[in-house]
């Protein structure tokens, strides 16, 4: 179903979220991590915009509305997108993402890399199953 560039896809019954509210589903190219709460569904692209690992596997906080990205330690909200936290690592870790960093040029870069937000998708309810909507005008 298309609508204004928007290729609408039904992903999974309302209903599936009571036992499972946070769903990762396969869209064309794009997994997709649908999270249901207290204000509806909410889509984004389940890679991390630092290095594109799965974002479902770091959970979600509901209260702030975030997911987390447990390999570097970001927080992304997964209402708008917007970066919480960005390689918010310490300790050990911190110490040792320096020294690696300064022996191999692409740490250092993957490591300096600016803030990205995560993608997010509209999503809707029609016959009792969750749509998510992929901008087709890029």
């Amino acid at each position: 179903m298309n609508e204004n560039n928007i290729e609408w896809t039904k992903l999974a019954e309302t209903i599936s979220f009571e036992k499972e509210p946070e769903q990762l589903h396969k869209v064309k190219r794009d997994d997709i991590f649908i999270v249901k709460d207290e204000d509806g569904y909410h889509a984004i692209n389940n890679r991390c915009p630092h290095l594109g690992l799965a974002l479902n596997v770091g959970g979600c906080n509901k209260k702030d509305k975030t997911v987390h990205c447990k390999f570097h330690s970001s927080d992304f909200s997964y209402d708008t997108g917007e970066v919480k936290a960005w390689l918010n690592v310490k300790g050990f870790e911190k110490f040792m993402i320096w020294l690696f960093s300064k022996f191999d040029a692409d740490a250092k870069k993957m490591m300096t890399m600016e803030p990205k937000p995560v993608e997010t998708f509209p999503t809707k309810i029609e016959d009792d199953h969750v749509w998510v909507g992929i901008d087709q005008s890029n």
